[in-house]
C-alpha cells in the first residue's frame, strides 16, 4: 500500500462501517451525472465533495456568473506560475468547489466540440470514442428544445436552449457576419460546426441548469446514494495493484471509506491528478522527493495541460444600446428582481449570446477558432477575466476569440504531500507559434466582421486592441500583454496508450484495478469549444462502462 510523507498522515484515520459499492470523488459536472447512474439501479453508491451543497440563489442567475468565480469562498481559486510568453502574467483559475462544481460559475453554453475532435481521440489509439461512439451518450443526457432528431434528445435531464431573446447588438453582429461571408448556423451541436449564430445553452426558466440541479438532486432521495459535503479527499488507498478505499477529512477528523467494486475520481483536471499523486500515482522520482512511495509510475499524471487562450477586439457604441445601462447598480437591482420574482430579464440568461466557428485560411478541415461576442461593457469586475476591462467606458461591444486546438502544452505537479496546499502548475500558454499565428489571424477576421454595414450605426473607436496595432509584431505584443483564459482546463490524465497515458479507452488507471477517472483531466486534445458538454459525455459513458463491469 502506497502511503503519503508523514507531514500528510500526522491525523489518526478512523474507518467506515459503512459499505459502498461505488465512492466517486467530487461533486461537479461529471461527479453529479455518475452519482445519479451508478445509483439508478440499487447499488450503494458514495459521492465525496470538498465544497458546500452550492444551494444558492445567486449561482442559479447565469448573469452573474463572471463576477461569481471572482469570489473566493466556494472557490479552489487556483492561481498558476507567471507565464513567460504572457509577458510574466499569471492567469487565475477559478474551480467550483460546491457541488455543481465550475458549472455553477460557468457561462452556461452547451458546446459539445467537433465531431473531428473525438475521431481524433479514436485515432490516438482510444476505440470507442470517435464521435459515431460518443453522439448517444450526448443525446442521452440532454432535454433539447428543438425536439428529436438525429443530433438531439428531448428525453435527457439537463435542458438546452435558446435565449428567449437577444441584444439588438447581437443581432448587429449576426448580420455582419453574413455580410463578411460567413454562414449562419441555428446548431453549432447539429450536423456542422461552421458558422455564426446564436449559442445553447443550459438555462431553463431563467435558471442555471447544473448537473447537480439536474442529474444528483432528484437521485439524493434515493436510499442507496450518499452525499458527504464538505470532505476534502486526500488519497485513494492502494493495496497490492488495487485501489480499495479513499481517505477524506470532515470537521477536522480523516476517514477511511472502503469501496466494493470501484472508485471513479471526477474531481477536475486540477484535483484528479493532484489525488492521484498523493496516492502515488504519478512520476515515481518526482513523488519520492517529497516522501510519497510511489505505487505505479505514470510520469503523464499532471502532464498534457491545455487551455483556451482567448483576446478580444473591443469597440465603443455610438448608440446607448448596449447592456451598459442595466449594469448600472440602481439597473442591476431592478434586473435581479425582475429575475427572481418573474424568471425573465438579462439576469436570467447569460451575457455570452452568440459567436460562432470559423477558419483563418482555405482548406481546413474543422474550424480553426471560436468567437464569442459580448453585448455590453463587461466593467471593472471582469478584469479578472479580461485584462483590458479597464480601457472600456461606456457603452461597448467586446468579442473573445481563440484557438479551438491549441498546440502549447503545459504541466501541474504537487507542491507538497500536505493534501492541504495547492498544486503548481505551468500552463506554458503561448509557447507554439500555431497557436500565436492562429490568434493574430483571428483578430483579423474579427475587424474584417465589425467592418461591415451592419455595425455602421453603432462603430465607434476600437477600444482593443487599438486602430493602430497592425502588424504581426504589435497584434503578438498585445496577444502577450493582454491574453486571458477561457478556462476550459483539462488533458491531466489523459487517455490513451503511450508512455504518457494515464488511464486507457474505458478510463481505468493504468496498472491499477478499481480505480478510474471520469472527468476533463482524461481528454488526450482539446474539443473545439466550451469543455462542460464533453465532461458530462464522458460521465454518461464512463457510468455505462462502470456497470457493466
Amino acid at each position: 500500500m502506497g502511503e503519503l510523507g508523514k507531514k500528510a498522515n500526522v491525523e489518526p484515520v478512523a474507518v467506515s462501517s459503512e459499505n459502498f459499492d461505488f465512492v466517486i470523488v467530487g461533486g461537479g459536472s461529471a461527479g453529479s451525472v455518475l452519482a445519479n447512474r451508478l445509483s439508478a439501479r440499487g447499488d450503494r453508491v458514495l459521492l465525496l465533495e470538498a465544497g458546500g451543497s452550492g444551494r444558492e440563489i445567486s449561482y442559479d442567475l447565469p448573469f452573474l456568473a463572471a463576477k461569481l468565480f471572482s469570489f473566493k469562498r466556494n472557490n479552489w481559486a487556483y492561481n498558476c506560475l507567471p507565464q513567460k510568453n504572457m509577458d510574466g502574467r499569471t492567469q487565475y483559475f477559478p474551480r467550483g468547489k460546491m457541488l455543481g462544481g465550475s458549472f455553477i460559475f460557468n457561462g452556461a453554453q452547451y458546446i459539445r466540440g467537433n465531431p473531428s475532435d473525438f475521431d481524433t481521440w479514436r485515432q490516438l489509439g482510444n476505440p470507442g470514442w470517435s464521435f459515431e461512439d460518443v453522439l448517444p451518450y450526448f443525446r442521452k443526457s440532454e432535454k433539447y428544445f428543438g425536439g428529436d432528431n438525429a443530433f438531439h434528445s428531448t428525453r435527457g435531464p439537463m435542458p438546452v436552449a435558446k435565449p428567449p431573446m437577444v441584444s439588438e447588438l447581437t443581432e448587429a453582429y449576426l448580420e455582419a457576419c453574413r455580410q463578411a461571408g460567413y454562414p449562419l448556423n441555428d446548431d453549432f451541436n447539429g450536423a456542422s460546426q461552421d458558422g455564426f449564430g446564436v449559442y445553447d445553452f443550459n438555462i431553463a426558466g431563467g435558471r442555471r441548469q447544473t448537473t447537480a440541479k439536474t442529474f444528483l438532486r432528484p437521485a439524493m432521495s434515493r436510499p442507496n446514494l450518499k452525499v458527504e459535503v464538505n470532505a476534502n479527499v486526500h488519497k485513494v488507498v492502494v493495496e497490492k495493484g488495487v485501489a480499495v478505499a479513499v481517505e477524506y477529512e470532515k470537521g477536522g477528523a480523516v476517514h477511511r471509506v472502503r469501496a466494493n467494486r470501484e472508485i471513479v475520481l471526477a474531481a477536475g483536471s486540477f484535483n484528479s491528478p493532484k489525488i492521484l499523486m498523493l496516492s502515488g500515482i504519478g512520476d515515481q522520482e518526482a513523488l519520492g522527493k517529497l516522501g510519497i512511495s510511489a505505487v505505479k509510475h505514470l510520469p503523464g499524471v499532471g502532464a498534457n495541460l491545455q487551455d483556451h487562450v482567448n483576446v478580444s477586439v473591443a469597440h465603443s457604441s455610438k448608440k446607448p444600446v448596449s447592456m451598459a445601462s442595466s449594469l448600472r447598480i440602481h439597473s442591476l437591482t431592478l434586473a435581479m428582481m425582475n429575475s427572481l420574482l418573474f424568471k425573465k430579464g438579462q439576469v436570467s440568461q447569460s451575457p455570452l449570446e452568440a459567436g460562432g466557428f470559423f477558419s483563418t485560411q482555405a482548406g481546413v478541415d474543422a474550424p480553426e477558432c471560436q468567437a464569442v461576442f459580448i453585448p455590453y461593457y463587461p466593467g471593472q469586475g471582469l478584469k479578472i477575466w479580461m485584462p483590458w476591462a479597464d480601457k472600456l467606458e461606456g457603452h461597448s461591444y467586446v468579442v473573445h476569440v481563440w484557438p479551438n486546438r491549441p498546440e502549447s502544452r503545459g504541466k501541474m505537479w504537487l507542491k507538497s504531500a500536505d493534501p492541504k496546499e495547492a498544486p503548481i502548475f505551468d500552463p506554458n500558454f503561448l509557447s507554439s507559434e500555431y497557436d500565436m499565428a492562429i490568434t493574430r489571424e483571428a483578430i483579423r477576421v474579427t475587424r474584417k466582421i465589425f467592418a461591415q454595414e451592419a455595425f455602421e450605426p453603432y462603430r465607434g473607436p476600437e477600444l482593443t486592441p487599438g486602430a493602430d496595432v497592425r502588424s504581426d509584431a504589435e497584434l503578438d505584443a498585445y496577444i502577450r500583454s493582454t491574453s486571458g483564459i477561457g478556462h476550459h482546463t483539462c488533458g491531466t490524465a489523459k487517455m490513451g496508450q503511450d508512455a504518457m497515458a494515464v488511464v486507457d479507452e474505458t478510463l481505468r488507471v493504468h496498472g491499477i484495478a478499481k480505480l478510474r477517472v471520469a472527468d476533463a483531466s482524461i481528454m488526450p486534445t482539446m474539443v473545439s469549444g466550451n469543455t462542460n458538454a464533453a465532461t458530462i459525455m464522458i460521465a454518461e459513458k464512463a457510468a455505462d462502462m462502470v456497470l457493466a463491469a
